[in-house]
């Protein structure tokens, strides 16, 4: 039975994209002589989820995913190169002087780099191996897998950074997840994967491998970030579209709070209008039923309205919730004359009914809600 998507968890499709018979077991499977005899490669089926459109492969993974497998240095071009977007992302981040987790280090070279380009730099390597090394070379480097660590010393980092490490790992979304827990507000984050779509251009095929278990698209790769807390800020090819790099920022989380303010002063200046038209004994009708209406007549407890007008039938007859105002026709409005008609109608509707008011001719001032604001219109002004 096919293995759910890693990213989104939906079902694959049924049919492989393609199926590599006899296939390396693993990129970093080197079998000695003695080891021939039981060789004779794993088949690979690669297929797609039939929701997120993640191309993947559908088995286990390899035993060491876990570990960053590279070179041990880089050459001074590749250096040179990554100094580079390094210092781009900083800028464009304002992350001088912050601190950066590198997921998926190796031995730390890449933290150099990173230290280089203005950042406080902290890499996680699983590989126990590496991370001696990295260490030996001074390099601030803590053993753990990401996916597995409950914390880290050092965090919330304000920034990350992960090469070509994600297509590696089972279960890609829930790393993501994890990096948001280990960083702070607004922390930015720079990645590359390997490019599907320079794959399949240039056909390839044989780039599929055992260790790789993921295929992103320029789009996949946005989803998997987007569905798991981070904004997209850039996404583009690199290394002559070998790879693609996303630059993605924590997404704050939405706060309403401090603008409700805006309703209160509405409410407040609904319940000073309806008031002094009380004192001086005039009724107030409002034309709208809709759910907004009646909505901010329940939270501003307007009771003292005299009815609400709609032209729909179906409402008419009706009352309105927590207030129990009665819904009625627009004649209502000449069988029981008002002194001022609150039109809070959405949209192109106001016009519309400041039109019918005015063939009606009420005999009424009309104010109408536009945004948060009551707009008293002076073409219905009446004289005192």
């Amino acid at each position: 039975m096919a293995h759910p998507c890693r990213l989104c968890g939906s079902d694959l499709l049924p049919s492989p994209v393609i199926r590599l018979e006899g296939m390396p077991p693993a990129a970093q499977y080197y079998p000695r002589e003695e080891e021939f005899a039981g060789d004779r490669g794993i088949t690979l089926a690669v297929r797609q989820c039939s929701g997120c459109g993640l191309v993947q492969l559908d088995r286990e993974p390899v035993g060491y995913f876990r570990e960053v497998i590279t070179a041990a240095s880089l050459s001074e071009k590749a250096r040179s190169s990554r100094l580079e977007r390094m210092r781009r992302f900083v800028a464009l981040f304002g992350l001088g002087g912050k601190s950066v987790l590198e997921v998926g280090c190796g031995q730390g070279a890449m933290l150099e780099v990173l230290e280089q380009s203005g950042l406080r730099a902290t890499g996680i390597e699983a590989g126990a191996g590496s991370v001696s090394l990295g260490r030996a070379a001074g390099r601030n480097v803590v053993p753990g897998y990401v996916g597995e660590v409950e914390a880290l010393p050092g965090a919330p980092f304000d920034a990350f950074v992960s090469l070509n490490y994600l297509e590696h790992l089972p279960e890609p979304g829930g790393i993501i997840r994890k990096i948001h827990s280990l960083t702070g507000p607004g922390a930015a984050g720079y990645v590359t994967v390997p490019n599907l779509e320079y794959l399949l251009a240039t056909k390839c095929f044989y780039e599929f491998v055992a260790d790789h278990l993921c295929y992103f698209t320029r789009a996949t790769l946005t989803h998997a970030f987007e569905s798991n807390g981070f904004d997209v800020v850039a996404c583009e090819t690199v290394n002559e579209d070998n790879d693609i790099e996303v630059l993605v920022q924590k997404r704050a989380p939405l706060d309403v709070a401090r603008q409700y303010g805006e309703v209160e002063a509405l409410i407040g200046d609904l319940r000073r209008i309806v008031a002094e038209r009380r004192s001086r004994g005039e009724k107030v009708a409002v034309w709208g039923a809709g759910h907004r209406t009646l909505a901010l007549l329940a939270l501003g407890g307007l009771g003292e309205i005299a009815f609400v007008v709609d032209s729909a039938k179906f409402k008419q007859g009706l009352f309105t919730p927590v207030l129990h105002l009665e819904i009625a026709a627009p004649e209502r409005l000449k069988a029981d004359r008002v002194d001022l008609v609150l039109v809070m109608v959405p949209g192109l509707y106001p016009r519309e009914v400041t039109e019918t008011l005015a063939r009606m001719d009420v005999g009424a001032e009309v104010a109408v809600l536009r945004g948060n604001k009551v707009e008293f219109l002076p073409e219905f002004r009446r004289a005192r």
